[in-house]
């Protein structure tokens, strides 16, 4: 609610206290064990309650500050003129997360703030400032903003005009909810349209006690959430329809519940606390979460309890049948604030006077021996929160879940072990509703990360983990006991038997030791680069149009409207690239030749002199300064003129690429001893043809992939086969393939993530190194999975192509070596796709996700974890027979600062773990190549993102290259060959 203040305390049933019978559920055995990999941790507040300011910097009056200067309506005529001053001081509310330990933050926007008036005819810079400010530093200390739209504080300009009564506010509300996407969408992933719209409803327009005081209890509330509900939707679909492709957040809305427990354990009792589940929680969740209407026993109530009062029509407002279509399935996920239990009785109300609270036929009250707080509707039954979770689990089919206020009010005291104690039963309820229940729980806000204005109580009841002292001008900080209780339970991420125990489970104990030594002799460090990224020179000395040449040139498919017209300009500047490899010591580069360089329209009969020279005097210069060229024949740039007949989809290109593999081991081929047909097959066949990210831009999730896929297979494997039967024999060379696979970590150690997890890695891995390293066929599930999901499609024939038997037995076999390009891990959990749409992404019935714990870089995929690399490796091993593996690809992007600590640090933990896998895992491992030589053109971010250790000077003609301090990293490390 901040903590929710509970409107039905105020009704007292007075009389005997039925004492319930205490099920198996409520007195279960305290549970120790962990919550999933990648649980979200957080802590939350409010603008209005924390941030002060009020009228600082062009910020508007809100229904708030207009209501806390009447006197009499707030506790001790307490303000939140300045509150906990966290306009000013939200970097030592940063400070106090970071000590937490926690992951997430959530925090309210003052909508009066950014716009004073509430319209968009009056934007306020310095109110988005502050918020774009907040958020870049809670993401550069780690933290993950999660933002509610609407906490209370309505702009009273807004109110002047009706407010929640009038139904303009619908299109007020979607403008500056666009706003805010677009000034915060692409950093902000969570967002809450609504916080506890039960409280702006009925407290706030029925019976007045908040503002913006409005008394009217048998139609205000009803109407303002209607018009909450129509906003929370308009919204959701605005989102869903403008930015979610491009920011990939998730929306929702947090909605405030007691749990409501039978007062006797008779028929009419329980009812009646459906009843009031339907009331309270059902009243919003009922229209979003369930079929788009409220709650039948809601509207069957209040009509007749209308028509007994004399109204003509209910008094619960209707919702016209696209108006529910639209409710229904508007969220990504449920937020749920919750804080205590209630005990309710049947009790049938026949009053004259309309009125919500009478509406539901029932009385509340409490257990007497349940412990108090320093809020009179609070009282502490941990129990509830278990059963509140598995209700919503039932009655909603189980949504992605996150309880996004729970805490407890005390007088302020520093050691406050009646707040560890209600974390402690109240987290753990939580716990058990995860594990035993299975509810799909994402994570817990706890509440509140300070002491703060705690609206009607001002500053008399104290929820925060961290006490504030409201009578210093700097409003200090200091942590609690249940402070140092919360970073604990954060820290090991719930209640394992062994206080030890570390967040991320893992299976060895040398996980995250760091090894010292040296790799074997002549193990190969290299760097990397591609053609199209740092050639340039994109219609020069004869070349042909690529489809990435295309793709760069159309409006809107690279982040920051760049090319690789010039890119590095390594076609003029290539002996420049030669001195900076011979500066680093490095004793092979990878590059990729240009087939439209060569080929002109991608066939044999377009051949290009021009191209095979520039190729040729590469290679002799990397060979005079002693670097061993290894050379990638394909990596992503497809001559436009063979995309014009089809691409990788016309299964003729299987001959085109072999006649260009053919001219390229003819003339390189005496001096090239390691050749790399494709680069990263699944970024071509997924993210060029399946999503269309990449070029050639095509969007078909269901086919095309698996087409793509298909094709490249028989490609390379028939390019193999060219060089052993005409080239192996005079030039004794090896041919391999570079795929790309993050390590895929199961979430749980549940046995559907376990599998999901393997499927992961089968479909991304094993989708092109199974015919190749393994049987000569595609992985056993994924033929299985895109089978059953294709015939559930009504299709005859599965969607993945098959192979004929004598292209198994070209495809196995058909590589020396396996080159490895990986970044990054994900976390895995089982998931029941739905039917539709067909999508390579929904055949494998899961989803993946990245653990919070993780460091973030300016590459939304790209988290820092290192030993997903070493697992990866060992997969490897044990899957296909140890084979030989180069790393060729793994880096870390950046901003392109010289002094990039980052990327050493990620250096360094990496290739430790290679070491690792190689020293301890037995995984043969030849040789490491990063990702890149230097900064270059980074695809569809353009030159946003810098992977090299060379810096480039894009703004200079003559593209100077710096080392950085990584460069310096990585030469005495290839000097040490490994850690000494």
């Amino acid at each position: 609610m901040g903590a929710s203040f509970n409107a039905f305390a105020l009704i007292i049933v007075i009389g005997r206290v039925y004492f319930h019978q205490i099920s198996a559920q409520e007195n279960s055995p305290f549970l120790y064990e962990k919550f999933p990999g990648g649980f979200a941790w957080g802590v939350a507040s409010a603008a209005y309650q924390v941030e002060g300011a009020a009228d600082v910097d062009g910020r508007g009056p809100s229904i708030w500050d207009t209501f806390v200067h009447i006197p009499g309506n707030i506790h001790n005529n307490d303000t939140g003129d300045v509150a906990c001053d966290s306009y000013h001081r939200f970097r030592e509310d940063i400070k106090a997360m970071k000590h937490l330990g926690v992951s997430y933050y959530r925090f309210s926007i003052s909508w009066s703030r950014v716009l004073p008036d509430g319209t968009l005819g009056n934007i306020n810079q310095k109110g988005l400032n502050y918020y774009r400010t907040l958020v870049r530093e809670l993401l550069e200390n780690g933290i993950q903003p999660f933002v509610t739209l609407y906490h209370w504080d309505l702009p009273q300009a807004l109110q002047d005009h009706g407010g929640w009564l009038n139904e303009t506010i619908i299109q007020h509300f979607s403008n500056y909810s666009d706003l805010m996407f677009r000034e915060l969408g692409g950093q902000v992933k969570h967002w809450l349209t609504f916080n506890e719209p039960f409280i702006v409803s009925w407290l706030g327009h029925g019976i007045g006690i908040f503002p913006p005081n409005i008394k009217r209890p048998g139609t205000g509330a009803y109407i303002a959430t209607h018009n909450i509900i129509k906003s929370h939707t308009r919204v959701y679909r605005l989102y869903d329809r403008n930015f979610r492709s491009t920011q990939r957040g998730v929306v929702g809305i947090t909605l405030n519940c007691d749990w409501a427990e039978p007062k006797t354990d008779t028929e009419e009792d329980r009812a009646a606390a459906e009843r009031l589940m339907q009331f309270r929680l059902g009243w919003f969740a009922n229209p979003i979460f369930g079929n788009g209407d409220y709650p039948q026993i809601m509207k069957s109530l209040v009509s007749a309890k209308s028509k007994f009062q004399g109204f003509s029509k209910s008094r619960l407002p209707e919702f016209t049948e696209e108006e529910k279509r639209e409710n229904n399935g508007s969220y990504d996920f449920f937020g749920l604030n919750h804080y205590t239990t209630v005990l309710v009785n049947d009790n049938t109300h026949q009053s004259l006077q309309p009125d919500y609270d009478q509406d539901s036929d029932l009385g509340m009250s409490s257990d007497p021996s349940w412990k108090g707080s320093a809020s009179v509707w609070l009282k502490v039954v941990p129990w509830g929160m278990r059963k509140l979770l598995a209700w919503i689990k039932n009655t909603y089919n189980n949504p992605p879940l996150y309880v996004t206020e729970n805490g407890v009010s005390d007088c302020g005291d520093i050691n406050d072990e009646d707040r560890i104690h209600y974390y402690k039963f109240y987290i753990n309820e939580m716990l058990k509703a995860i594990r035993n229940d299975r509810c799909d729980v994402r994570g817990y806000m706890a509440w509140s990360l300070l002491d703060n204005f705690e609206w009607l109580s001002g500053y008399s009841e104290k929820f925060g983990l961290y006490s504030v002292d409201f009578g210093r001008a700097d409003r200090a900080r200091t942590p609690k006991a249940s402070a140092n209780y919360y970073s604990d339970i954060v820290r090991r991420n719930g209640f394992p038997t062994d206080s030890s125990m570390n967040y991320i489970q893992f299976e060895s104990p040398d996980r995250d030791m760091f090894l010292k030594g040296t790799f074997d002799e002549g193990f190969v460090w290299g760097v990397s680069t591609s053609a199209y990224q740092v050639e340039g020179a994109w219609n020069v000395d004869g070349k042909g149009p690529s489809i990435w040449d295309t793709f760069s040139h159309m409006p809107g498919t690279i982040a920051d409207r760049t090319n690789g017209d010039v890119a590095c300009d390594s076609y003029h500047r290539y002996l420049e690239d030669v001195r900076i490899l011979n500066q680093l010591g490095v004793s092979h580069y990878r590059f990729s030749i240009s087939w439209s360089r060569i080929f002109p329209d991608g066939t044999i009969s377009s051949l290009n002199p021009l191209g095979l020279h520039y190729y040729g005097r590469l290679i002799d210069a990397l060979l005079t300064n002693n670097i061993e060229p290894m050379v990638t024949l394909y990596h992503w740039d497809l001559p436009q003129a063979l995309q014009d007949q089809g691409g990788w989809t016309n299964d003729t290109i299987i001959g085109h690429f072999n006649d260009y593999a053919r001219i390229c081991f003819s003339n390189f081929g005496d001096r090239v001893k390691l050749w790399i047909t494709f680069n990263e097959a699944f970024v071509v066949a997924w993210l060029g043809h399946g999503i269309g990210v990449f070029a050639p831009g095509i969007k078909d999730m269901g086919t095309t992939p698996y087409i793509v896929g298909h094709n490249i297979i028989r490609s390379h494997a028939l390019a193999y086969n060219t060089y052993n039967r005409l080239f192996r024999n005079h030039y004794g060379g090896k041919v391999g393939i570079s795929l790309d696979s993050d390590w895929f970590e199961p979430l749980t150690q549940s046995t559907g993530d376990r599998l999901a997890s393997e499927r992961a890695l089968q479909f991304k891995l094993g989708w092109f190194a199974n015919p190749i390293f393994g049987n000569g066929d595609y992985p056993s599930v994924m033929k299985e999975y895109v089978a059953k999901k294709s015939k559930r499609q009504g299709l005859v024939n599965s969607r993945l192509p098959e192979f004929t038997t004598e292209e198994k037995r070209m495809n196995r076999g058909s590589a020396d070596f396996l080159g490895l390009n990986h970044y990054t891990t994900r976390l895995v959990r089982y998931t029941s796709s739905p039917r539709v749409p067909a999508s390579y992404e929904l055949d494998q019935d899961l989803y993946t996700t990245y653990s919070p714990c993780w460091n973030t870089t300016v590459c939304d995929w790209l988290k820092v974890n290192p030993w997903g690399l070493r697992k990866l490796l060992d997969w490897i091993k044990n899957r296909y027979n140890n084979p030989t593996v180069y790393i060729t690809e793994n880096g870390v992007c950046d901003t392109g600062e010289v002094e990039d600590k980052g990327r050493i640090s990620y250096y360094r933990g990496y290739i430790n773990e290679v070491m690792k896998a190689v020293k301890l895992d037995g995984c043969d491992v030849k040789g490491y190549v990063a990702w890149s030589l230097m900064d270059n053109f980074e695809w569809a971010s353009g030159y946003s993102q810098k992977f090299g250790l060379y810096k480039v000077n894009f703004t200079d003609p003559r593209r100077p290259r710096t080392a950085k301090s990584s460069a310096r990293f990585y030469s005495n490390l290839r000097s040490n060959n490994g850690f000494i």
